[in-house]
């Protein structure tokens, strides 16, 4: 990359996606972020990035981040704007505004028009759903009342194996129940795949657009991290595709011929130099207070098994010798360390999401946690990045 090229990072967190593309050469000259916390991390991390701070959503800072760039050609746009679908068997809210945030994504891809894009999101986009953009008043109306049922319906279950509902619940319950066919029958009539209206939005645009879930345990990050990507240009001529893979979970299995890959990188070659490390303040190395009892139990629990197996998603005890499972924003998981009979601490997990130690967070410990588990792994960040470089040359940009 002769030059350095110009990003701008939407919904940027903490900045593990700045930090890929900037470790890859690239200038991210610009970000947006709601949350104070992240806002502090990011900045401590990247002081020549200027922040657009609060909710992008806003014109007000859509015209400053448009000031800012003063007619800066834009190379990349990268981003993970949240997004939120509709599930029958959950409580969102069809209308909340963060279903709708991909589409100041895309407002903003449109105006400054940058040769690439990269949209990060959870690998559950491609189940998710949404209220189909053209419904009627009419129809969102009845829509919501069905929501209200449905909510209702499930909140009376809750209640009924909890105690015994009076006459009155009793009969909502029944009739509802009788109704709860119906209800999802109607309510599904609205609902449409988000993923598909996200790329229609992009398409309108004019960029052509390829999504893609990528395990960030096949790029090198020690951690089965599944998250979907959608990369998109307005290059007519140039063809999307994804960096290789370097890793894989039995590299003997390659047929011949075939790129050699290296196996899957285990939890214990990236924790091994804090085993010994003393806590850590400023390094986010801080310890969790557990009672004799609960350390114990994390003691008698074999590496890869649950201490508490009735949580099918958190206390997962490390094996040493595979990839984590997904650092997530709940308290890390709850990640437990392999050998020390308690919780990973942040530095920790940002370890196994591949921050580097010069890597300061800011917040209290729960809210770093929440950050690193938001973000998007530099080392993957890294390895889209030096394929977007690949791409640029390859098509002569």
């Amino acid at each position: 990359m002769e030059k350095q090229d110009a990003v701008i990072d939407l919904f940027s967190g903490c900045g593990g996606f700045s930090q890929g593309f900037q470790k890859a050469g690239f200038n991210v000259i610009a970000a947006s972020e709601i949350w104070v916390d992240a806002i502090r991390t990011y900045r401590e991390n990247h002081p020549s990035t200027k922040i657009i701070e609060g909710d992008i959503s806003e014109d007000c800072k859509k015209r400053q981040l448009y000031e800012y760039l003063n007619g800066i050609e834009i190379d990349v746009i990268i981003g993970g704007p949240p997004c939120q679908g509709y599930s029958l068997a959950g409580n969102r809210d069809p209308e909340d505004p963060r279903g709708r945030l991909y589409l100041d994504f895309v407002e903003i891809i449109n105006e400054i028009r940058p040769k690439i894009f990269v949209m990060e999101n959870v690998k559950g986009l491609m189940s998710m759903k949404h209220v189909k953009p053209d419904i009627s008043l009419t129809e969102l109306s009845k829509f919501k009342e069905n929501c209200r049922k449905n909510k209702r319906f499930k909140d009376l279950k809750r209640f009924k194996a909890q105690r015994k509902l009076n006459l009155e619940e009793m009969k909502e319950y029944n009739d509802l129940k009788h109704e709860k066919s119906q209800i999802h029958k109607q309510m599904n009539k609205n609902l449409i795949p988000l993923l598909q209206q996200i790329i229609d939005r992009i398409k309108k645009i004019g960029y052509q657009v390829e999504p893609k879930v990528l395990n960030a345990a096949n790029y090198g990050v020690p951690q089965t991290r599944e998250r979907i990507f959608l990369i998109g240009t307005r290059i007519k001529e140039l063809t999307i595709t994804f960096p290789s893979e370097s890793h894989m979970k039995d590299p003997s299995t390659t047929s011949n011929g075939g790129d050699q890959k290296e196996t899957w990188v285990p939890v214990k070659a990236i924790l091994k130099k804090y085993e010994q490390m003393e806590e850590n303040e400023e390094l986010s190395h801080i310890f969790t207070n557990h009672s004799q009892k609960f350390k114990e139990k994390v003691r008698r629990t074999p590496p890869g098994k649950n201490v508490y197996p009735q949580y099918s998603d958190a206390f997962w005890k490390l094996d040493p010798n595979r990839p984590a499972r997904t650092v997530k924003e709940n308290h890390g998981g709850v990640h437990m360390h392999y050998s020390k009979d308690r919780a990973c601490t942040p530095r920790e997990l940002a370890a196994l999401q591949t921050f580097d130690d010069k890597f300061i967070f800011k917040g209290s410990k729960s809210s770093i946690l929440k950050q690193i588990g938001n973000a998007v792994p530099p080392l993957l960040a890294k390895k889209i990045a030096d394929h977007i470089i690949f791409l640029f040359k390859e098509y002569g940009f």
